[in-house]
């Protein structure tokens, strides 16, 4: 009976999401685009709650529902002349590609759970003795590893370049034009200093000025290269760290989070040297909107419109050489051997260059693409959502995971290739703590159950 009541449930959140869709659909061809966006948002708070009580605070179904179709939903508010009629191929893409990660994701879920059935579980974020000095020892050598390696990539670009973005005057992509080919892989991986602060701080039981500077850090380094994404994606990963090992943080603090990054997120803006009527010429909005409004709009929208102008205007598919970007750079094939990487992006308008998550998966093999990229996303992702165990450094994995799917909306995570960068530093990490900090004897034993932490 239970089996059947987890069936039923399955069928009911999928049955929800089909009408919900359909009724966008329906609404956006009758013009009643505040209707149609109400569907899809509401569709995507259900999934959002519904994968949330089934399958934890930090179920990808769960954030992928609220990424995407979120995101789509706010999408067909149309407040922007930039917006055009949504074709068929659109509509299908987005559906699909949700309902198909839902049922991989399920589906594996499942297999994974059969073949864990029977095992233990134990706490192993809190070792005694020599193990917890190796792994003390571990947290210690690899944040002082990454601050020296972010710390002095950045001064290496800083000096072949000969500017700092953030001293810079008038020059709106300030940060764009700070990057060293192969190097500023390197400055950016300060965005997992924070997280692995974290994990050191909690493993250590007290506060720490390593732990404390190893936060900071990021910070400092964002606001230095005016660069917003970085400033968000490193406090973020240590957000969903920090709730993944199970913290519990209170509304104070949380409020004192917002608020302090939203300074800097403010500040940061200011440096960029982006004038308000400068991007609300950008952006041509219909109704006279505030800038807080208007731009957060504009950055989760327009990329479903970039979409759509794809799928009306793209004449040949790529074939793959778009998700196989990061492959070829990363391993440096591409300096070696020709490939045809020069594949025009079509968007709405030149400034306006962010994309969502299918972007690429469309370009390259249009509708198969976007199921196949689904699948395989909702696949990696049921893996990830149990990798805990004995290494803490799973959690990691997990965050940025997290992150990728609640920001399906943005870009196309997955053709970057830093966003590969961070995942193989990642687990270059993982395993050199499997290694080292764990017996032979303890190495993939056990799951640690996370999200039970305290209050602090």
């Amino acid at each position: 009976m239970k089996r059947i009541s987890e069936y039923f449930g399955y069928l009911s959140d999928l049955f929800f999401y089909t009408a919900a869709s359909l009724l966008a659909v329906l609404f956006t061809e009758r013009g009643l685009f505040p209707l149609a966006s109400l569907s899809l948002a509401g569709a995507a708070l259900f999934l959002f709650r519904r994968n949330r009580r089934r399958d934890g605070s930090f179920s990808p179904a769960a954030l992928f529902a609220l990424g995407l179709i979120g995101g789509e939903g706010i999408a067909c508010l149309k407040l922007s002349r930039l917006s055009t009629a949504r074709t068929k191929e659109t509509w299908l893409s987005f559906y699909l590609a949700y309902l198909l990660f839902y049922l991989c994701y399920y589906a594996v879920r499942g297999i994974r759970a059969g073949e864990k059935e029977g095992e233990g579980r134990e706490n192993a974020l809190y070792p005694d003795g020599e193990e917890r000095e190796r792994r003390l020892s571990f947290y210690r050598i690899s944040i002082l590893s990454l601050l020296a390696l972010s710390l002095s990539c950045f001064l290496f670009e800083a000096w072949r370049l000969r500017f700092i973005p953030l001293f810079t005057v008038n020059t709106p992509h300030a940060y764009s034009y700070f990057h060293l080919p192969a190097i500023h892989y390197f400055t950016t991986l300060y965005v997992l200093l924070p997280s692995v602060a974290a994990l050191y701080r909690r493993e250590l039981g007290r506060k720490s000025p390593l732990a404390l500077f190893g936060a900071l850090f990021p910070l400092f380094l964002s606001i230095l290269l005016v660069s917003r994404f970085q400033f968000l994606f490193s406090l973020l990963l240590l957000l969903f760290s920090l709730l993944l090992l199970g913290e519990r943080l209170s509304r104070g603090r949380l409020l004192l989070l917002f608020f302090g990054a939203l300074s800097v997120y403010v500040l940061i803006t200011i440096e960029r040297a982006h004038s308000i009527r400068y991007l609300n010429g950008i952006f041509e909005m219909k109704y006279h909107l505030p800038i807080f409004l208007s731009q957060p709009y504009i950055y989760i929208a327009n990329n479903y419109d970039n979409f759509n102008e794809m799928t009306l205007h793209l004449r040949e598919h790529s074939h793959g050489m778009k998700l196989l970007y990061p492959f070829l750079t990363l391993s440096g094939i591409k300096y070696f051997f020709t490939f045809p990487l020069a594949w025009p992006d079509f968007v709405t308008k030149k400034e306006l260059t962010t994309l969502s998550i299918l972007y690429d998966s469309w370009y390259d093999f249009g509708l198969f693409g976007v199921a196949l990229f689904s699948c395989l996303l909702a696949s990696v992702s049921a893996l990830f959502h149990s990798l805990s165990g004995r290494n803490p450094f799973g959690v990691l994995f997990r965050a940025q995971l997290s992150f990728y799917l609640l920001f399906s909306f943005f870009t196309t995570w997955f053709s970057n290739p830093a966003v590969w960068f961070y995942l193989l530093a990642t687990a270059l990490l993982y395993f050199a703590f499997q290694r080292f900090c764990l017996s032979r004897g303890e190495r993939g034993e056990g799951e640690v159950q996370l999200g039970e932490g305290r209050k602090s």
